[in-house]
C-alpha cells in the first residue's frame, strides 16, 4: 500500500524529513512507525481519514494525487 511505501521511503534515509514537512530525521523515524500501524488498522479509520492518509503519503512520495481538486476535510 501506498502507507508502507512512504513509511520505506522514509525509513530508507531519514534525511529525507524534509519532503514530509518534518524539521528532524527523529521525526522522520517516528512518522514511518506511525504509517506502519496506520497501514495496519487502515479498514478501520473513517473514509475520510484514511483518504488524506493515503493522500499525504502520496505527497511525500512525490507521486499525483488521485484528484488535486477534491478535498475531502471538514472545513469550519
Amino acid at each position: 500500500t501506498v502507507l508502507r511505501r512512504a513509511a520505506a521511503f522514509l525509513r530508507e534515509d531519514p534525511g529525507r524529513a524534509r519532503y514530509a514537512g518534518l524539521s528532524c530525521d527523529q521525526d522522520a523515524v517516528a512518522l514511518a512507525a506511525l504509517l506502519d500501524v496506520l497501514a495496519t488498522e487502515i479498514a478501520h479509520l473513517h473514509s475520510g481519514m484514511r483518504w488524506q492518509a493515503v493522500e499525504s503519503c502520496r505527497v511525500v512520495l512525490g507521486e499525483t494525487m488521485a484528484n488535486p481538486r477534491i478535498r475531502r476535510t471538514r472545513r469550519r
